[in-house]
């Protein structure tokens, strides 16, 4: 990827620490007993309350609720997946937490107090998947297929509609994010390590616009919560974390940003998340010292990278609490989990 400023969203930074940032991050406590495989997912439910998944060593999706102070215990959602999950918020007091199974996608939804029995959406799905509410209480699914392409489906407050398939060639999962504005951006690498983003509009879904780049493993795109904004996030060949920012306006490349770095030395992609209108908050893993770090978007300039503690591996999960702060969950090299609040 080719480094370069980008006005709109981000400038240029050095993974490096930074004190004046790392004194506002709340020390890590643990999650819970529970031991987790891979990257967690978190959403928000309501003001100081998320709930997250991760996939368990025995191969379920284990789920846990965090009270904007103190974790509940971890408990598995019947089934075998294969797949770690993925959580989103409907908009509707409702988190959503989906994984991949050999028949298809397993969803269990908490409603603030507990969590459903788990659906099963019957599939043939080749990667993890990612949702996204589009209007309060509808929630749409992705994940890879057999052919390169995508499959999905639509929750519609009652019930989910069978798989319906996008054509494409990826060779990514996706990532896809509410725009707060009526619709879900999603995102995914095709075979020359381009990116390709799709927008579904609550009824269809629009052309695949290539915004260019060289991009390895999963993307990470978030809502900046202002006018359909979306910021996409990757991670280059380099190790560095690079960004691409959609404002908001008509389907068009032109729409979007060339990629532009916000350096790092990353293991894995960044986990963003919006704590206000128009700002940003990431969280990634150090490749040289496997310590989280913490990066915050303040609508004009990003603090830089700073080191706040513990081990981990994979991506983080970063999720909004709704009081201008964000919890990051991260598992530790131990494969217990552990969690930050700020910034």
């Amino acid at each position: 990827m080719k480094k370069i400023v980008l006005c709109m969203a981000v400038v240029c930074a050095s993974l490096s620490l930074s004190a004046p940032a790392w004194a506002t991050w709340g020390k890590f406590i643990s999650a819970g007993s529970g031991l987790g495989i891979g990257s967690p997912s978190c959403a928000q439910v309501a003001d100081d309350q998320v709930a997250c998944a991760v996939l368990s060593g025995t191969a379920t999706m284990m789920v846990n609720v965090f009270n904007g102070k103190t974790w509940g215990k971890w408990t598995s959602i019947a089934g075998t997946v294969s797949s770690s999950p993925f959580c989103t918020s409907d908009g509707d007091g409702n988190v959503f937490c989906a994984a991949t199974t050999a028949g298809g996608l397993e969803e269990a939804t908490f409603n603030g107090s507990k969590w459903s029995a788990p659906v099963t959406i019957k599939g043939t799905l080749y990667s993890a998947p990612s949702c996204a509410n589009f209007s309060a209480g509808q929630v749409v699914c992705v994940a890879r297929n057999s052919t390169g392409g995508l499959s999905w489906t639509h929750y519609n407050g009652s019930a989910w509609s069978a798989f319906a398939t996008l054509k494409t060639s990826t060779v990514s999962p996706p990532s896809c994010t509410s725009d707060d504005n009526g619709g879900v951006v999603c995102s995914v690498y095709t075979t020359t390590n381009q990116t390709l983003v799709t927008r579904f509009n609550g009824t269809t879904w629009a052309g695949f616009l290539n915004v260019g780049g060289t991009a390895g493993g999963v993307p990470d795109c978030t809502a900046m919560n202002s006018g359909g904004k979306v910021a996409c996030f990757a991670k280059a060949y380099n190790s560095g974390i690079y960004a691409s920012v959609f404002n908001g306006g008509a389907w068009t490349a032109a729409d979007w940003t060339g990629y532009a770095g916000i350096s790092g030395n990353v293991n894995d992609n960044a986990s963003c998340t919006s704590q206000a209108a128009g700002e940003l908050v990431c969280g990634a893993i150090g490749a040289l010292d496997s310590a989280f770090y913490a990066n915050v978007y303040n609508g004009a300039n990003w603090s830089g990278w700073a080191k706040i503690g513990t081990t981990g591996w994979a991506s983080p999960a970063c999720a909004a609490l709704g009081t201008g702060q964000v919890v990051c969950l991260v598992t530790g090299i131990n494969n217990k989990l552990s969690s930050t609040v700020g910034p």
